[in-house]
């Protein structure tokens, strides 16, 4: 049997990824990611390294018995990137929550090397930025400064 291409590949491991965070296995979890990835995430410390990642996720879901949908899936597959448009239940505070998580992968491996998730939510009015913590924007060619226009 030939290999699935690139594309389907990323969609087979995002797809194991979100069923296995909708179980609480940090193993399983832990396995899509390479072993130095980084999750980030809107004001939260980021996470480094897969078994933290596994351990956090299955501990976040153990204790609030919240899961995912795979509600849209686009990737592309010359850069090795995914988008991942999903909603979250969350029992424990009876919230329903939308989001896009964008994920970058190890070419060779096809693990995921970092997560950045995104929500749907109104802006904080009070918050000067409304970005993730930790992530180096001005490193990754972001805009850094607000503009003279």
């Amino acid at each position: 049997m030939a290999p699935l291409p690139i594309a389907k590949r990323m969609e087979q491991v995002i797809r194991t990824y979100i069923e296995a965070c909708n179980n609480a296995d940090a193993t399983a979890i832990s396995a899509c990611f390479r072993s130095d990835a980084v999750h980030y995430g809107p004001g939260i410390p980021r996470w480094s390294g897969a078994a933290a990642i596994g351990g956090n996720l299955a501990k976040r879901v153990s204790e609030t018995g919240q899961w995912l949908t795979v509600d849209q899936l686009v990737t592309d597959a010359d850069r090795c990137a995914a988008a991942l448009e999903w909603t979250r239940f969350d029992p424990s505070s009876r919230q329903i929550v939308r989001g896009v998580d964008w994920f970058d992968f190890e070419e060779e491996t096809l693990l995921i090397r970092e997560v950045r998730p995104y929500f749907a939510a109104r802006p904080d009015p009070n918050a000067e930025r409304q970005q993730l913590q930790d992530f180096d924007y001005a490193a990754r060619g972001y805009p850094t400064t607000f503009p003279d226009r």
